[in-house]
């Protein structure tokens, strides 16, 4: 039998930082859980993947997607992988977890992230490379971080970019699995009622 129920990455890591917060709202949890509603933080991350995606070989000073600009003021070189954009999922007894990675070269997962805010203590105890990393099947986990800020509407500086790896461990596969079946478990009991 087929699992019925599907969460994507970032939903999941969002259900592992509830259940680490005591005095976390569940009400925000559902909404994150339920939502197909992008924020802005989202549109801004989607955008510049696209204007990555559409920038031209060579030195560039500025990008552009989904009438989003991005400027950099900064020096940064970087090198897209062949093969991008690829969605996998992963059923873990009851509840497919599903990811869509920026880049795959070999055994590395190249993810690009879009933060005002740079913290890599946040990245490096989240689950999403995790689950990247055992969904995929891969070894190495390499985040391109774009520290930017908004300079008028919709015009963000890209002032640095932070690259940091992390890697597979022996009981990653059991720990992304326990996390899965709380959330099927969450999922079963809370959401259900609420599908209908």
């Amino acid at each position: 039998m087929s699992p019925d129920l599907e969460f994507r990455v970032s939903q999941a890591e969002v259900f592992r930082r509830w259940l680490e917060d005591s005095d976390a709202d569940m009400g925000w949890l559902m909404a994150e859980l339920t939502s197909d509603a992008p924020s802005e933080a989202m549109l801004r991350g989607t955008a510049f993947h696209k204007a990555l995606e559409l920038a031209s070989e060579g030195t560039v000073d500025r990008v552009e997607a989904d009438c989003y600009t991005f400027l950099f003021d900064c020096d940064i070189s970087l090198s897209l992988p062949p093969t991008r954009e690829i969605r996998l999922r992963k059923n873990y007894g009851g509840i497919y977890i599903s990811g869509q990675v920026d880049g795959v070269y070999g055994n590395l997962i190249i993810d690009h992230k879009t933060t005002q805010h740079f913290d890599a203590e946040r990245y490096q105890a989240g689950y999403q490379w995790r689950l990247y990393l055992d969904i995929f099947r891969a070894n190495t986990f390499r985040w391109n971080v774009f520290e930017m800020d908004e300079v008028e509407s919709m015009t963000y500086r890209v002032k640095s970019l932070h690259v940091m790896e992390q890697f597979r461990y022996p009981d990653l596969e059991n720990d992304c699995r326990a996390l899965a079946h709380k959330l099927r478990d969450f999922a079963r009991e809370y959401l259900r009622p609420h599908a209908a």
